[in-house]
């Protein structure tokens, strides 16, 4: 399963002048055969090839395109398809740069094929929107055991178990020995709970994460929680009460989903508010509709592009200048022709990764959809 640092590298990748060829499809068994598969493969092909070959492409780049479906449907021949949970699949291929990837998926996709400047990555971006990556720790005064979710798969990150003693000592002189006794464990607790905080911000700089999940007793969760650096703590999503001992990684997994789908509702339907309450606003650091989005895509001032994922619109973009357009035929820049672009959404997509924005893909039919399917949070 594709994970989201491996989507931002893929996103980064742009082999101009030459282009990449994007597949996707629905490997569901029990609605697809190899063979029909293989046939669907075909007739995209014969699609984009005619296509291509009326656009004015170069030499190199019908070359590179040619050789990249022959080695997507080579790759689709070769493919198994016995994977646990695989009910999709995408690939990418620019064979001019020698680069090709192929990832198994647990959902699958309309049967697409597109050549374009960057990957088509759209799809997995809603994907990976649909399950944002989050990270459950349990946690009691002498174990923590934490998990990597990510939708239906959950892995361990690491398990801990420290001799943190017992706090109450019977007997001893005028109550001075229970007073150490208490003391070295409450010490010993301390170092327990900082050891696993400091395990989490390690994780948290290796892989980035959206969310944390806590499960445990509540006091001993609150106690835990004083200790987490301020980049993790921010990214609470929520606590639930459990057995650090007797809990089973199902268990710790569906209390995730459910902590993180309720979570990420919440902030996308705020985020929505506070992009249309700014974009009303005289100076309001917000922009909405597709027109106004490319303006400030153009000027490089996205800090964030929300986009819903059902929403793609023909465009122009200039070469020359690198910027985007809804319509122009001439460049407003530099009076250059503008060029075609058959969905100027996803190349906004690909633009604003490429000048270190964020991505928010948002479901059909959300908020968004008020505000002209897309809009963005602005720098400046």
């Amino acid at each position: 399963m594709l994970n989201p640092a491996q989507l931002a590298d893929l996103s980064r990748f742009s082999p101009a002048p030459l282009l990449v060829s994007s597949l996707y499809l629905n490997t569901d068994p029990k609605r697809f055969s190899k063979p029909a598969l293989l046939t669907l493969l075909k007739d995209l092909t014969r699609e984009r090839l005619s296509e291509l070959k009326s656009a004015g492409l170069t030499h190199d780049q019908l070359k590179s395109v040619e050789s990249d479906l022959e080695r997507l449907h080579d790759s689709l021949s070769g493919h198994a398809f016995t994977r646990a949970g695989e009910r999709g699949l995408a690939a990418f291929s620019c064979a001019g740069r020698d680069f090709f990837q192929k990832w198994s998926l647990p959902h699958g996709f309309k049967a697409t094929l597109l050549v374009g400047p960057t990957p088509y990555l759209r799809p997995l971006q809603a994907l990976l929107a649909q399950s944002p990556h989050a990270v459950t720790i349990l946690v009691d005064q002498h174990r923590s055991r934490a998990y990597s979710v990510h939708g239906e798969e959950i892995q361990d990150l690491f398990d801990v178990t420290h001799d943190t003693g017992s706090r109450i000592k019977k007997g001893g002189f005028q109550g001075k020995d229970t007073s150490r006794v208490e003391h070295r464990h409450d010490e010993a607790v301390h170092h327990h709970y900082q050891d696993a905080a400091d395990r989490l911000l390690h994780a948290f700089q290796s892989a980035p994460f959206e969310y944390l999940v806590l499960g445990g007793h509540l006091d001993e969760i609150n106690g835990f929680e004083r200790h987490l650096h301020s980049y993790v703590a921010e990214r609470v999503a929520g606590r639930f009460r459990i057995d650090v001992r007797a809990a089973t990684r199902e268990e710790v997994r569906a209390k995730t989903v459910e902590l993180v789908t309720t979570e990420e509702k919440n902030r996308r339907d705020d985020l929505v508010r506070r992009l249309a309450g700014a974009a009303r606003t005289n100076g309001g650091l917000a922009v909405t509709g597709l027109k106004n989005t490319l303006s400030a895509l153009n000027d490089r001032r996205v800090q964030t592009l929300l986009v819903t994922e059902d929403f793609t619109h023909a465009g122009r973009h200039c070469d020359a200048c690198s910027i985007l357009l809804e319509k122009e035929m001439t460049c407003p820049r530099c009076s250059g022709p503008t060029v075609e672009a058959a969905d100027v959404v996803d190349e906004a997509v690909a633009q604003t990764v490429h000048q270190g924005g964020a991505i928010r893909i948002l479901p059909e039919g959300c908020a968004l959809a008020e505000h002209g399917k897309i809009g963005a949070m602005l720098r400046y």
